[in-house]
């Protein structure tokens, strides 16, 4: 097991409270051999981290966000491994035939009732209705009393995760050609803007790397980063798949669509 200061310092990039919870509840598991969950749902960055650092953190780590490629996972501490999470997943049919609502809608209305988007999961749209992972304690809390998103009447109910028929995240692929894995490379190769002009952005806060506003423009972004660039999109850095002549690197991004 590392020691609070280490495991602090690893996971310096997220809010220092909710790393503190972390390591609280990895040591609870410790002194009791008993199953621990988080009570929030976490981003890649940091459960992608315990799970790699299980074997020094003495206890297996699991995670859990119910869709394929779920990006906010609840984290599971224990000395087996789990198999089930407390997560709950709500369907919101939109009974509006006028009106089509955007992920922004839903997730502006569920916030509204007072809930934390540490609470919430991924939340992923449809045609007509939007599904979200949400802590199990707040799934009946949600149900009755969410009545509608915007102007639009809507029908909210807890489905079955193993009988419904989830959708995914959707991605478009694209290939961007950049001289370096540095931020204001790598948004300046996105948005299509000048270096200096992806500078700006940077600087103004406009990108958010991992759920974290960056605003180092030497930052390097890894492989699985998830970049968030206002007015542009959000994006998954996938790898490296080749180099130019000129010794350029040729980047695979999925952009969220």
């Amino acid at each position: 097991m590392v020691d609070k200061k280490a495991f602090l310092n690893a996971l310096s990039f997220e809010d220092k409270n909710r790393v503190s919870k972390l390591y609280e509840k990895i040591c609870f598991c410790l002194k009791t051999g008993r199953e621990v969950y988080t009570e929030e749902f976490y981003p890649p960055n940091v459960w992608r981290y315990l799970e790699n650092a299980k074997g020094t953190l003495g206890v297996n780590v699991s995670s859990f966000g119910i869709f394929d490629e779920a990006e906010r996972k609840v984290i599971a501490f224990s000395e087996k491994e789990i198999w089930h999470f407390p997560i709950s997943l709500i369907k919101i049919q939109n009974k509006s035939e006028f009106t089509k609502l955007t992920h922004r809608d839903y997730l502006g209305s569920i916030l509204s009732l007072g809930i934390k988007r540490e609470k919430l999961g991924d939340l992923i749209c449809g045609d007509s209705s939007a599904y979200v992972a949400v802590y199990e304690e707040l799934a009946d809390y949600i149900v009755y009393n969410l009545k509608s998103v915007g102007n639009s009447p809507c029908i909210v109910e807890i489905v079955d995760i193993y009988t419904e028929d989830l959708p995914q995240h959707k991605f478009q692929e694209e290939n961007i050609i950049s001289t370096s894995f540095r931020l204001d490379s790598i948004v300046s190769s996105i948005t299509g803007l000048s270096r200096s002009k992806a500078l700006d952005i940077i600087k103004e806060g406009k990108v958010i790397k991992d759920y974290r506003v960056e605003t180092e423009k030497d930052e390097i972004v890894q492989e699985n980063s998830i970049l968030t660039i206002r007015g542009y999109g959000k994006y998954k850095i996938v790898s490296q798949v080749g180099t130019t002549g000129s010794g350029r690197f040729k980047i695979l991004l999925k952009k969220f669509i």
